[in-house]
């Protein structure tokens, strides 16, 4: 795998979306896919990517992350749940986040649109945003959802925020995208 560093989504999500504070990482896939062990490598890449990044989520200074394979699990979900428009938010609620380690936690509309200090973007954004980094058809698309037990990435959400983390792979461009939230205040 390697980081599609000079893709013109960066750009864009760079000069346009500054404020937004979701991780995007952009990956081309190399090799054969195969399902969930594909996803697996690419999300651990994405977090080795990020160690190169001036920021990550909402803060300034980190250390680099650390991964633990051997605590990862993830579940696959459908393109039109991982799509919906519409805040249904926390699929558990807050207080049960924690009792459920391998719950999805939060929805992307809701990681897009309520992180814990306002954002000054609209439903127009989030589409272009997606469109941007899914051009062709969301039926070639692959989605997983990560539990948040195998990286020091997601401590900062688990303070009060929330976490989350997405892979997404497209089929006709052999990309994937991991999506990756852990904020707080």
């Amino acid at each position: 795998m390697k980081e599609l560093k000079d893709d013109i989504v960066y750009k864009i999500l760079e000069e346009k979306y500054d404020e937004l504070l979701l991780d995007y990482i952009l990956l081309a896939a190399d090799g054969e896919y195969k399902g969930e062990e594909s996803h697996k490598e690419a999300v651990i890449e994405a977090i080795a990517c990020m160690r190169g990044r001036t920021r990550v989520g909402n803060r300034y200074d980190f250390d680099p992350f650390t991964v633990e394979e051997d605590q990862m699990k993830c579940n696959k979900i459908d393109t039109g749940e991982f799509f919906f428009e519409g805040n249904n938010g926390w699929v558990v609620p807050p207080e049960e986040v924690g009792r459920y380690p391998s719950a999805d936690k939060m929805n992307y509309w809701y990681a897009f649109f309520e992180p814990p200090y306002p954002i000054p973007y609209t439903v127009e954004d989030f589409r272009k945003i997606n469109q941007m980094l899914f051009p062709v058809s969301q039926s070639d698309l692959e989605v997983y959802s990560w539990n948040d037990d195998f990286s020091d990435y997601f401590d900062d959400g688990k303070e009060w925020w929330g976490t989350a983390m997405w892979s997404v792979y497209d089929r006709s461009m052999g990309r994937f995208v991991i999506i990756g939230a852990s904020l707080t205040d």
